[in-house]
């Protein structure tokens, strides 16, 4: 018995595919199967099958099998004989939190996480950063933008400015290790603050990670603060949600109480 094809109101993996773009068919199949597993939640529950998602998509057999077998070759996807398509997708995991090991955050388990780098230059801050380090509007100030990526997809686009003195000594060639690492060993940090909000992916998120449009993605804004109060590294990473999760230890100790702070706003978009 054929299962009953799912709604396709609501979900960006179910728009039509653009059958105009220079991407392959099964390029964006395969994209939109990676944000319909993001929401799978019963890894028990058998995946569907090569003719529901031919008829789902209203492509060929075997540009849906193309598709799979990469996300079968990730260790996305599981076929056996006999048994259907069952999903192993585990999720890149940031841990956050009081006594966080600085360079030692990123918890990939069996999806290792690589850094390509895409700008590294001094450049004029723009007004948000400006405000971010405190320091006047444009300021020079070193500019780190990265991809990180797994084999599966691009999991986050990183946004990264630094004023001159805390960058000295971090030059293209470290430009892809954890900048925070690099931080750390010089300047006595104290704190950092990080606001965590949801919103839809735009045109750049569409292009560097893979997404259909309008599909859910985190914003994660970021200060680290030394000792003097000055800040060190600000910005901001752009996540897909369906590969990212994060992890929050906070202390509930009675000695911890006042350690860590935190509260969750609403604002509309």
């Amino acid at each position: 018995m054929n299962r009953k094809r799912p709604a396709r109101d609501g979900h960006p993996a179910f728009a039509a595919l653009d059958r105009a773009s220079p991407i392959p068919l099964y390029l964006q199949v395969r994209n939109r199967l990676l944000a319909m597993l993001g929401d799978w939640r019963d890894p028990e529950k058998r995946f569907y099958s090569d003719d529901e998602l031919t008829a789902m998509f209203a492509v060929s057999r075997a540009t849906v099998r193309e598709a799979l077998s990469e996300l079968v070759e990730a260790g996305v996807l599981r076929r056996r004989r006999g048994q259907g398509t069952a999903v192993s997708l585990r999720k890149v995991d940031e841990k956050l939190g009081v006594g966080s090991h600085i360079g030692g955050q990123w918890d990939s388990g069996d999806m290792p996480v690589e850094t390509a780098l895409l700008t590294y230059a001094r450049v004029a801050a723009p007004a948000e950063a400006a405000r971010a380090l405190g320091v006047p509007a444009e300021t020079e100030v070193l500019f780190f933008k990265r991809l990180r990526t797994t084999p599966i997809a691009p999991v986050s686009i990183d946004w990264r400015y630094l004023p001159l003195w805390a960058a000295e000594g971090i030059g293209r060639e470290q430009a892809t290790q954890s900048l925070i690492n690099l931080i750390w060993r010089r300047i006595d940090l104290a704190h950092s603050d990080l606001t965590i909000e949801a919103a839809l992916s735009g045109p750049e998120e569409m292009e560097l990670l893979h997404l259909p449009a309008k599909s859910p993605i985190l914003i994660r804004h970021l200060v680290y603060y030394d000792r003097q109060g000055r800040a060190a590294m600000a910005g901001k990473s752009i996540h897909r949600a369906d590969l990212m999760r994060y992890t929050v230890r906070v202390d509930q100790s009675r000695d911890g109480i006042g350690a860590a702070h935190g509260r969750a706003t609403y604002r509309s978009r």
